[in-house]
């Protein structure tokens, strides 16, 4: 009678190879899937951000104040922006607003995914100087704005980065990456910032 022959050690460590390094990839794959959903997030709220700045003065032909007033600024878009960008789009870009205050998670203004997260944790105990675990504060996460002021389809030294750089565009919209760092917008500096605008829409970069 023939005896039936078992695994060598060889083999089964050879198998248990090839299932380790399957078992990697697939960790990994997931791992990053959670990131990507939320790049994808900021980068469509900072899509929605430069629309709903666009809609605003179409509406009225002219920005309002508020909206002014923190123009290309470290304020960015803060509670009262966003109050006046409710006001101005109605359903294109909803903000909890009450008595003409920005209120729940939109009282600090329109913040990244990564903000957004550490606002529902802490509720009422959280302040623009709150850390994101990802990095920087609340207010570091703030989206930032800049607006064409007279009328000739570009923006005029939009300060990105630290760098100046002149954007084709009525509004431009960025925000830092999950860091909590805005980089210098210079081709081959971005790291993970998202911006509203295109590279074939920049003029200069000074």
């Amino acid at each position: 009678m023939q005896s039936r022959k078992g695994f060598t050690l060889l083999e089964i460590l050879v198998v248990v190879g090839i299932l380790g390094a399957l078992l990697a990839v697939l960790v990994h794959g997931f791992s990053g899937a959670p990131k990507k959903a939320e790049r994808a997030k900021c980068e469509t709220l900072v899509k929605n951000a430069a629309d709903a700045l666009t809609i605003a003065f179409d509406k009225n032909g002219a920005w309002p104040e508020a909206i002014l007033k923190n123009h290309n600024s470290q304020q960015g878009l803060d509670g009262d922006v966003a109050v006046a960008l409710a006001q101005a789009t109605g359903k294109a870009f909803s903000v909890n607003v009450s008595g003409g205050r920005a209120v729940g998670l939109d009282r600090f203004g329109i913040v990244s995914p990564w903000a957004t997260s550490v606002l529902k944790a802490k509720g009422n105990s959280a302040s623009l100087s709150t850390k994101v675990p990802t990095g920087g504060t609340i207010q570091d996460h703030r989206l930032r704005y800049a607006i064409d002021l007279d009328g000739d389809g570009v923006i005029e030294g939009a300060s990105v980065g630290g760098e100046s750089v002149d954007i084709r565009a009525t509004a431009a919209v960025w925000c830092c990456g999950m860091d909590g760092k805005l980089e210098a917008y210079s081709v081959g500096q971005r790291k993970d910032d998202v911006y509203s605008w295109t590279d074939g829409q920049t003029k200069n970069v000074r």
